[in-house]
């Protein structure tokens, strides 16, 4: 499996300024939208998806991101409809490529008064615009677990024989299983050679083991968000996948900076007003305590590395430690003092 994975695993697109604008206590300005940007450069994502330059408003906000671009920035990427004004206004605005969400659903593609071949006419001459201005292309089929297959199929068959650069699969609900994930990898990496980007939602709470089940059947980029923020309950959080890329293989991470992935979703939770959530590795106050007396007295005798499942620094994060609690047992202040001397803070 970690061969696999580390051979498959191609990079990052982060989406916290797109799907993360879609969590109900998101409301970024654009300076905190620059401010986003910018840890994303740092932390090494390889892609920033935004959201759609057809409204006037966000095409002036991306305008301003790709002029603040440098050479060791993220590239940035428009995520629109199929249709032609979506692709004009994304070439307006000057990003590196668009991501193109398609639907194979009959009930929407006939509300649109078109034919599946209407379609997918469009589609063909909507990735030829994109591809004569040099635009990268990634186009996914939304709701990929639940929708005609055999339509999706046509979808990425088409994009695929255009050469595009990547092929989405979202689980739009967040109810796919990692087995519903790998059988489905699977039948798109037999059929098709094209990069595979995954999207998992987190309604059900799988969306991080959906992303190594992925990458394990075949893919070979993950959508993510700071925090893991965005419609509904959101989707793979960029700090879960980076400590668990870390753990199976150190190298598929080694062009990350992962000491400031604490700072940058403690940052998105006070732009948003909530707090970091106590089951992500970034919480300052919960991601790295100890309590329990059977865990402070390993921590004192052995070292961190007997409950640790890596060391804080290393993601920006601090240990604490909690005594004189019900739980905490015999450590004191004395023990908390020895503990310091010889492991530091960290």
């Amino acid at each position: 499996m970690r061969e696999e994975i580390a051979k498959n695993f191609k990079g990052i697109i982060d989406s916290t300024l797109r799907e993360g604008l879609q969590f109900a206590k998101a409301n970024f300005s654009l300076e905190e939208q620059i401010d986003i940007f910018n840890y994303l450069g740092k932390i090494g994502v390889d892609y920033v998806e935004v959201s759609n330059p057809v409204k006037l408003e966000i095409r002036e906000i991306i305008k301003e991101l790709v002029e603040r671009k440098n050479k060791s920035s993220p590239k940035i990427l428009a995520h629109i409809r199929n249709r032609e004004e979506d692709i004009e206004k994304a070439i307006e605005s000057k990003v590196d490529g668009v991501n193109i969400l398609c639907t194979a659903d009959p009930e929407r593609i006939s509300s649109l008064k078109l034919t599946p071949n209407d379609y997918l006419k469009n589609l063909e001459k909507n990735i030829i615009l994109a591809k004569s201005q040099n635009l990268e292309i990634r186009v996914s089929a939304e709701d990929f677990f639940h929708q005609p297959f055999e339509l999706i199929l046509e979808i990425y068959e088409l994009a695929s024989n255009l050469n595009v650069e990547r092929i989405g699969v979202p689980d739009t609900l967040g109810k796919a299983l990692p087995w519903d994930v790998e059988r489905g990898i699977k039948e798109l990496r037999k059929r098709f050679r094209t990069d595979i980007e995954v999207h998992f939602h987190n309604d059900f709470g799988n969306s991080v083991s959906n992303a190594l089940s992925a990458l394990k059947a075949g893919a070979n980029w993950i959508d993510t968000s700071l925090l893991g923020i965005g419609e509904r309950t959101g989707i793979t959080p960029l700090s879960a996948l980076l400590v668990n890329l870390y753990n199976i293989d150190r190298d598929i991470v080694k062009k990350y900076n992962l000491k400031f992935i604490t700072e940058a979703e403690n940052y998105v939770a006070k732009v948003c007003n909530v707090e970091v959530p106590i089951n992500l590795i970034t919480n300052i106050c919960n991601g790295f305590a100890h309590k329990a007396g059977i865990h402070l007295n390993a921590l004192m005798n052995f070292g961190p590395h007997k409950y640790e499942p890596l060391p804080p620094n290393l993601i920006g994060n601090k240990r604490k430690l909690v005594i004189k609690s019900i739980v905490s047992g015999k450590t004191d202040e004395g023990d908390l003092l020895n503990f310091l001397r010889k492991y530091g803070e960290d």
